[in-house]
């Protein structure tokens, strides 16, 4: 099995055992895929965040990029995810509970091909 491959599947045999409850897309306007690495440290750091990841994608029309994050957190939602991120609340495109984490977790690593993206993976 090529490297990248199995990188893949360990990858999504962590995630299978973490407990993230929501699921998030970002759409904020990203030139550079670590845009927003210094506002996930930020919400990670909040006492109320057990855990988090996500993943960095380029937009299908390749003039930027768009987040994937799965976490979480007590008592959180839409606006205060906006608030904790710095970012509009029109940019949180999609917030929904995870009901299936397997479907989940193939998704948001769907890209995942070595350097091609960036993710991260923070648990306390």
């Amino acid at each position: 099995m090529d490297i990248r491959l199995r990188s893949k599947a360990k990858w999504r045999s962590l995630l299978n055992k973490e407990d993230y409850n929501t699921l998030v897309t970002i759409q904020k306007p990203m030139k550079h895929k670590h845009s927003m690495e210094g506002n996930m440290d930020k919400f990670f750091n909040l006492n109320r965040v057990d855990n988090l990841f996500y993943s960095v994608e380029r937009n299908s029309d390749r003039q930027g990029y768009h987040i994937h994050l799965m976490f979480n957190a007590y008592q959180c939602n839409r606006d205060r995810l906006a608030f904790a991120l710095d970012t509009k609340k029109d940019y949180i495109t999609y917030y929904e509970p995870i009901s299936d984490k397997v479907a989940v977790n193939r998704y948001v690593t769907k890209y995942m091909r070595g350097d091609q993206i960036h993710y991260n993976f923070y648990k306390k």
